[in-house]
């Protein structure tokens, strides 16, 4: 008999700036008294849940059913497509490519890319580095392995494949100390649109995947709602891949894995879609995850106080240069650090758990607030000057280190102590303290000094379903669950518990999981 399998309390809207787990608690500069405040609020979160009757006959039948196209389900799709099988995509948006779009950074050891720029690296070598740059993670596992030897493949064959545009390789830290960061795009934009083009005969957009069907203990399919016209019915699959992304919008379940940032202000670094559904949807078949405390936070930060932009990240272009401090007027980091995730940790055992980036001279020319590109209207702002972002209140000038101590609340011996101490460095062009990059060292020159605070922004899923070594869903028994895949950020991006506090450059991970997940469906359908 078939059974109807719900989702009940799935996130259905992005947590506003009131929910109740989050501290609306961050520095405001007011510019008519000059005096720095706190803002505090509260909010709410919902859920759903649905009808339990049993399908009717399926609107369709196919090999592979792929729910969600971004980067992991289009390449999952066009890999079984190239295997012989027949595959349909849901995708809820009214637009494929998923946060795909928006990623162009991507990781990857020993491409030719690297080779033509002289630089040396192999899989070995990022397997031998891996544990470092991830703080932790496990060199050792299968799908680690599998990465580092698949990653040259993901980046050549995008531009080798698919067409797109190679824009360099680049040192990031999050990376490891090899340089392997390449820059892919197309018009600017992540890569992902010659996957979104190739597989629009088959994908049904504004369809959302309701519920999983089951047939004993397999899944067999997902009941699905045209988000347009109401319709519903169902789709049978061979096999069914989850490729949904991640939750990093998700408040409660950010602040479940991450119960240390109780009490911060907390905004957003993800696409609007990144509400963790597709956990909610497998959770009732027993699926078991690798949530562990690693959620993906970056600290490089500030909110976004502008009406409708509520939970909102703005970003801050060159904050390597600034010095960040505590609420002590200590300098606590090397602010290279600010393109990981291990940044969150000095933020954790601040007092307070605050931060202050104080910027130099030389960093607020031009426009350095960033307005995410997710966030873009098509009418929208996209850059700030730092005049701009002082009228917006979350930032402040001041003239001189007394005034900046009196005004902020930091202890006035200790800042000038601080920046006197980082100013010599900046002279020795070397930072013995935190081993800052001599590029990066940029001298205040006697003021003006301006001030910001860095909140923890919710940005990368490194945990999500488990998987075996071939995309199998893993059940809480440990055992695969028949008939259930899942690809990309949706399984922490590689399935396992393996990527420590997490990796620069992941998107790589998602089409390489997407491709080998993909295929690994198709086989197993096609020869049922």
């Amino acid at each position: 008999m078939l059974r109807l399998l719900w989702a009940f309390a799935a996130c259905a809207d992005p947590p506003t700036p009131n929910d109740d787990r989050v501290a609306e608690s961050v520095m405001t500069f007011n510019l008519d008294s000059g005096e720095t405040s706190a803002d505090s609020g509260d909010s709410g979160h919902t859920g759903d849940s649905g009808d339990t009757s049993p399908p009717d006959l399926p609107a369709l039948s196919v090999d592979l059913l792929v729910i969600g196209s971004g980067p992991a389900g289009l390449s999952a799709a066009w890999a079984a497509q190239e295997a012989g099988a027949s595959v349909l995509i849901l995708e809820r948006e009214e637009r494929a490519g998923g946060s795909g779009w928006y990623a162009s950074n991507f990781f990857a050891a020993g491409t030719r890319f690297q080779a033509d720029a002289r630089i040396v690296d192999s899989p070995a070598q990022a397997l031998a580095e891996w544990q470092g740059f991830t703080a932790g993670g496990d060199p050792n596992d299968p799908w680690v392995i599998a990465l580092a030897e698949g990653s040259a493949a993901v980046v050549e064959g995008l531009v080798d494949v698919w067409g797109v545009s190679f824009d360099g390789v680049k040192s990031d830290i999050t990376m490891g100390p090899t340089p392997r960061q390449h820059h892919l795009s197309v018009d600017g934009a992540g890569p992902v649109g010659p996957l979104v083009e190739a597989n629009a005969e088959v994908t049904w957009l504004n369809t959302e995947a309701e519920a999983l069907v089951t047939e004993g203990d397999r899944v067999i399919g997902a009941r699905f709602v045209d988000l347009t016209t109401g319709e519903r019915g169902w789709v049978e699959a061979k096999a069914t891949l989850v490729a949904t992304g991640g939750f990093a919008r998700d408040i409660d379940r950010v602040l479940d894995d991450r119960p240390e940032l109780e009490g911060c202000t907390i905004v957003f670094e993800s696409a609007p879609h990144a509400q963790g559904r597709g956990l909610d949807l497998v959770a009732v078949v027993g699926a078991a995850t690798t949530l562990r405390g690693d959620h993906g936070i970056y600290v490089h930060s500030i909110r976004d106080p502008r009406p409708g932009f509520e939970g909102e990240a703005l970003w801050l272009l060159g904050l390597q240069q600034a010095v960040i401090v505590n609420l002590n007027g200590e300098r606590v980091i090397n602010e290279q650090e600010i393109q990981g995730f291990q940044m969150v940790d000095a933020l954790i055992a601040a007092p307070d758990k605050r931060l202050l980036a104080i910027l130099p001279p030389a960093m607020v020319q031009g426009s350095p607030g960033w307005m995410p590109m997710y966030n873009v209207g098509e009418d929208g702002d996209k850059d700030f000057t730092i005049d701009e972002l002082i009228s917006m209140g979350v930032a402040a000038r001041f003239e001189d280190l007394p005034s900046l101590a009196a005004e902020v609340g930091l202890p006035q011996d200790t800042i000038t102590t601080t920046m006197t101490r980082y100013e010599e460095q900046v002279a020795a062009r070397r930072d013995a303290d935190f081993g800052k990059d001599r590029t990066y060292l940029t001298s205040f020159e006697g003021g003006p000094y301006h001030v910001v605070e860095l909140v923890p922004g919710s940005a990368k899923s490194f945990g999500g379903l488990a998987l075996d070594p071939e995309g199998r869903v893993l059940g809480v028994n440990g055992e695969a669950i028949p008939g259930l895949w899942a690809a990309g950020e949706v399984a922490g991006m590689l399935g396992t518990a393996a990527l420590g506090e997490g990796m620069g450059g992941s998107i790589t991970a998602v089409y390489f999981t997407g491709q080998r997940v993909g295929a690994n469906a198709a086989a197993e359908a096609l020869h049922e």
